[in-house]
């Protein structure tokens, strides 16, 4: 049997048996597995010449069909998690980690069937963040905001000014990332412009943009907070050569010349 076939028949599944007397209306398990699927495929990230997909995944639902899906939260959360596994060996896609499905009753009035899912790169613990950035595809330099230094070479795709040098533990250079327009958003969402795997990163933690001829970074009301050069910082004019530290992730903003 195929690995496509094998992923829908297991989406198929979701409704039937076990899950059967309790979905019977309002949001269904297989509409939120094929947006999970695709939020994979939308999100995937490169790094270092290896494609990363998301795999953390949190379903905002109305209070009705979040009542339901919490009943079976654990059995689903595994039937999910093995959808993504599958999805990412089908496509030879790299996880961070294993999967994580979290089902969250929505703050703003949702209305049954109504759900929307956030995807976002967590490393596990033991593995150190990870840093990667979106594809720029057939149109390269208008989709992504900020694409692997190399790769801006080899497409001739002209940068915005800035480079994003991805350090490593020991403070050695690993990785150089081009900034092609502003602003280009920093987090842990697999939507941002620069992903980082790392737990102690927010969905959205900082924003980097150009105002006039200044650089500024902006926290983004992150939890743990955005470092310049050390010192915790709401927003902060660059000027070349800062040390940015998001969770246990260190950038380095450079100024081109």
């Amino acid at each position: 049997m195929g690995v496509a076939k094998s992923i829908e028949e297991r989406l198929e599944g979701l409704v039937e048996g076990f899950f059967t007397k309790v979905f019977r209306s309002g949001l269904q398990p297989v509409e939120v597995g094929r947006r999970i699927l695709r939020e994979m495929a939308e999100g995937k990230t490169v790094s270092v010449n290896r494609i990363y997909a998301p795999n953390e995944f949190t379903v905002y639902m109305g209070a009705d069909d979040h009542a339901r899906f919490d009943q079976m939260a654990a059995g689903l959360e595994r039937e999910f998690s093995d959808l993504v596994i599958e999805q990412a060996k089908q496509n030879r896609w790299n996880l961070m980690g294993l999967p994580r499905i979290a089902f969250v009753e929505a703050d703003k009035k949702m209305g049954r069937g109504e759900f929307k899912v956030e995807a976002a790169l967590a490393a596990d613990p033991d593995r150190p963040a990870h840093v990667s950035t979106h594809d720029p595809g057939g149109d390269p330099g208008t989709e992504a905001r900020a694409i692997s230094s190399d790769t801006a070479i080899r497409l001739g795709v002209q940068g915005a000014g800035a480079t994003l040098v991805v350090m490593d533990d020991e403070g050695k250079a690993v990785e150089k990332i081009s900034v092609t327009r502003t602003p280009v958003v920093i987090g842990r969402m697999s939507a941002a412009d620069v992903v980082l795997a790392d737990a102690n990163v927010s969905r959205r933690h900082a924003e980097i943009r150009r105002e006039g001829s200044n650089w500024v970074i902006e926290d983004l009301g992150s939890t743990n907070g955005t470092l310049v050069d050390g010192k915790l910082s709401k927003q902060h004019e660059l000027r070349g050569g800062e040390t940015l530290s998001f969770g246990t992730s260190t950038l380095r903003f450079e100024l081109e010349s």
